[in-house]
């Protein structure tokens, strides 16, 4: 059995190994003495939850006590101890933190209170991501440290989506005081293969420092053990900081990663039967069904072979007999599938201290991603970036008042104005990414994937929707895009953001928060290149678009110490979000509706810093609305629906001495979806009923219909949450780290019928640390516990599929 372990270098020294004689001899040539130290992880201090630390998640420094949200901060760490590589690694330090399957995708947001939580990087946005999907893979590598926020996204940072949190990537600053050097390399079950080099040091004492970082994979468990399924990647990341007087300071980091991988997707034809026992129901793709010509044909015209039907009808199985199927089956499991990510990154940090009260902070942000995600069999979808490049700059005043002689009355105010420009071109395709007609009891095909519609079907009787309409997407060869679908675009926005934030603190015992902010868009969004002259105005509707807007948020929190150890708050937040292109930016067909989807959330709660800051507790429960996309097809309306979310959440750390650790947390909540004020439309499914259903009645399946108008609870969107990590070192260095993850049951789809069970992990990792190295061996899912997740969360519009796949979880691994 292959095993997982990983080796640090934590200190060496470089010697110039010369003869006397030589030193003599060659004393102009003479190297000074260089030497490199380092501790490992465990002796370093601990993780930064534990009593009341500080958080810059609210724009400046603030204590975790003070701050009235949620706020969970994770230390490098703690990251190491779990080996975290993706967002979803995070559930096991917060509660609010849901691990999904996006498929098709890798999910490059965390989902935080089962809404995607938007990531910045040292307090700027990283771009080109909607709804926690298609966007630049996290290098987690690359950071000292996160910083977790529920709830929706401060003023100073500000909003970018409906989000249930934002996450800030603190990415590994320089060393100033003497060259450090890491590096591990780390291998286990299923091909896992990766290392990391991370060093840096001084280049003039005090002023200049550096910071290199480089990653590489090549080969990860939680995707090869899927059939088809693999990540490679390479990722290089500098920082540089330099400090010419005690006034005034620059930080710059930048990074490049290279990014190609085939995701896990899952099995198709979810049933409770392929749940609960592992049998697939099998059968084969004999036709599909075009609008029916007469009252003998209930489910359509009937023909043989392969096609794509219009929305409504559906494809036509001979269906078989239930048969076990391997649970590394995947129907991304194809060498014709693939993505790809080339993301660039620069960013520059100054700051200026006027006074002692007062500073001048600009923080600047440059991105550069392309994309291509090609998945031809057997859901034929195609999501191409060939250029997107986002430029944004905040520049902040901040005042902090020193509390000097006990004042009745002190404030600390953040004042400034933002800046973004983002252009890009997105393609996204196609309308029919359906997989129940594909048998994966055989080997996957392209007789297994519908086939591309061209404009005299589109506008055939029996489609009548010119936007169905397949499209080649120019410069990628046998890749095609829809447009009228919310997603295609090719656009370029400015956006200005006054925005104020101001503490004010009343004595000892009080604060409020207030924050207000203006998000001023200008938007040019413009039918993507390649798109045929018949799809565009006069001869439809269809047409470039021109679009400012104001966007407002306000923010208030009063907050309550009744004793120095304790806090208690209440934050109110109004604002509005924009609907986003699959990339983030805003498609020409978005009108004004949706460049103002209004959001709320209340959230009430209390924090405790106990036994002398070993204990730190807090207790809260919220109410967030607001608006989730919704698949829509291409020439449709209604992309996005009103949402709520509401839950109580208890967490705690401890820290009991520098050897034993402990975080620990539990969350209930629910979601709702409201389709009561939809036109009477309601929520789009692409099958309606289980397999089992389908070759019980002998139906057609992958119809993509309308279900009736009506509030419904999310699905893919367990209601219980809760997570346990304890971490113990002994004085000789060894130690142990256990950590466990479960969650509630989740229903797949809209029917409420197919149940994922509820399910739960027990985890650990056995480390030997030493001053200068540490071997460290992980175990996941220690009891083999084998479970399942829908294919996509609850607020994705992919949760329409989630009766074409579900997605079985890694077994036992290490």
């Amino acid at each position: 059995m292959i095993f997982t372990f990983s080796f640090f270098l934590r200190s060496f020294c470089v010697l110039p190994l010369l003869s006397q004689d030589a030193v003599e001899n060659r004393s102009s040539a003479t190297l000074p003495e260089v030497v490199v130290t380092a501790s490992s992880p465990q002796s370093e201090e601990p993780p930064s939850q534990s009593g009341p630390a500080e958080s810059s998640i609210y724009g400046p420094e603030l204590s975790l006590l003070d701050i009235p949200r949620n706020v969970t901060s994770i230390s490098q760490e703690e990251l190491h101890t779990v080996m975290a590589q993706t967002v979803n690694d995070l559930v096991a330090f917060n509660p609010s933190i849901n691990p999904t399957q996006s498929t098709g995708n890798v999910v490059s947001e965390p989902v935080v209170r089962g809404l995607p939580a938007t990531v910045f990087r040292n307090g700027m946005l990283v771009g080109f991501s909607s709804g926690g999907n298609w966007g630049p893979i996290a290098n987690i590598n690359a950071d000292e440290s996160l910083d977790l926020v529920t709830g929706p996204v401060g003023v100073v940072f500000g909003p970018q989506e409906f989000a249930g949190g934002y996450l800030n990537e603190l990415t590994k600053q320089p060393f100033f005081d003497r060259f450090h050097a890491d590096t591990y390399y780390t291998i286990g079950m299923y091909d896992t293969n990766f290392w990391n080099v991370d060093l840096g040091g001084p280049i003039k004492q005090g002023k200049l420092a550096y910071r290199l970082d480089y990653f590489g994979q090549d080969g990860y468990g939680p995707y090869n053990y899927y059939d088809g399924s693999y990540l490679n990647r390479q990722c290089a990341y500098l920082a540089l900081s330099w400090i010419p007087t005690s006034k005034f300071r620059m930080d710059w980091n930048g990074e490049v990663d290279l990014n190609h991988f085939v995701p896990y997707a899952g099995i198709n034809r979810p049933t409770q039967n392929l749940i609960d026992n592992g049998l697939y129901q099998s059968g084969n793709w004999i036709g599909y069904y075009t609008p029916p010509v007469s009252p003998s044909q209930p489910f359509g015209q009937f023909h043989p072979g392969i096609g794509t039907p219009p929305p409504g009808f559906g494809y036509a199985i001979d269906w078989g007999p239930l048969v076990p199927i391997s649970s590394r089956a995947n129907i991304f499991d194809t060498p014709f599938d693939f993505s790809r990510q080339l993301y660039a990154v620069s960013q520059l940090i100054s700051s200026l201290e006027l006074t002692e009260e007062l500073a001048l902070v600009n923080n600047s942000l440059f991105e550069y991603y392309q994309t291509n995600i090609a998945q031809p069999i057997p859901d034929p979808t195609w999501v191409v970036m060939p250029y997107g490049i986002n430029l944004a700059d905040r520049l902040e005043l901040r005042f902090n008042e020193e509390n000097e002689g006990n004042k009745n009355f002190w404030q600390y105010i953040d004042s400034g104005i933002a800046f973004r420009y983002l252009t890009d071109l997105e393609y996204s395709g196609s309308w029919h990414p359906t997989t129940n007609q594909a048998n994966l009891t055989e080997p996957l095909t392209f007789l297994d994937a519908s086939v591309p519609v061209p404009y005299a079907l589109a506008i055939s009787p029996a489609y009548n929707n010119p936007f169905l309409t397949d499209i080649p997407i120019p410069g990628y060869s046998g890749e095609y895009f829809n447009v009228d679908n919310f997603a295609s675009t090719q656009c370029q926005f400015f956006e200005f953001s006054p925005f104020l934030q101001d503490i004010f603190h009343f004595g000892d015992k009080f604060s409020l928060l207030f924050g207000s902010r203006l998000d001023c868009y200008f938007v040019e969004a413009s039918p993507p290149e390649g798109t045929p002259a018949a799809l565009l105005y006069p001869q439809t509707a269809y047409q470039a678009s021109s679009m400012s807007a104001l966007l407002p948020q306000l923010t208030l929190s009063p907050t309550y110490k009744p004793f120095p150890w304790m806090s208690c708050y209440a934050t109110y937040y109004f604002g509005q979000t924009t609907a986003q292109s699959i990339l983030g930016s805003f498609a020409p067909e978005f009108t004004s509706t949706y460049y103002h989807q209004t959001q709320g959330f209340y959230e009430v709660g209390t924090k405790m810093s106990l036994l002398k800051d070993r204990l730190f507790l807090w207790l809260s429960g919220y109410i967030q609305s607001g608006f989730i996309p919704a698949f829509v097809l291409p020439g449709g309306t209604t992309p996005t629906v009103s949402a709520t979310v509401e839950g109580i959440q208890i967490q705690g750390n401890y820290r009991f001495n520098r050897s034993f650790w402990a975080t620990f947390g539990f969350n209930y909540m629910q979601g709702l979806e409201n389709w009561t004020q939809t036109d009477g439309v309601g929520p789009t499914t692409f099958t309606p009923y289980s397999a089992t259903v389908a070759a019980l009645y002998n139906l057609p399946v992958s119809q993509i219909i309308s279900l009736p108008p009506g509030i419904y609870p999310f699905i893919g969107f367990p209601k219980e949450y809760g997570n346990l990590m304890l971490s113990y070192q002994a004085p000789w260095g060894g130690g142990i780290s256990l950590w466990a993850i479960a969650q509630g049951g989740q229903f797949l789809s809209y029917n409420y019928s197919t149940r994922a069970p509820a399910w739960y992990t027990l985890n650990a990792s056995i480390f030997y640390s030493r001053k200068n190295w540490e071997l460290r061996i992980w175990f996941y899912n220690l009891t083999d516990n084998h479970y399942w997740i829908a294919g996509a969360p609850g607020f994705t519009p992919a949760r329409s599929a989630n009766l074409e796949y579900a997605a079985f979880q890694m077994p036992f691994w290490m």
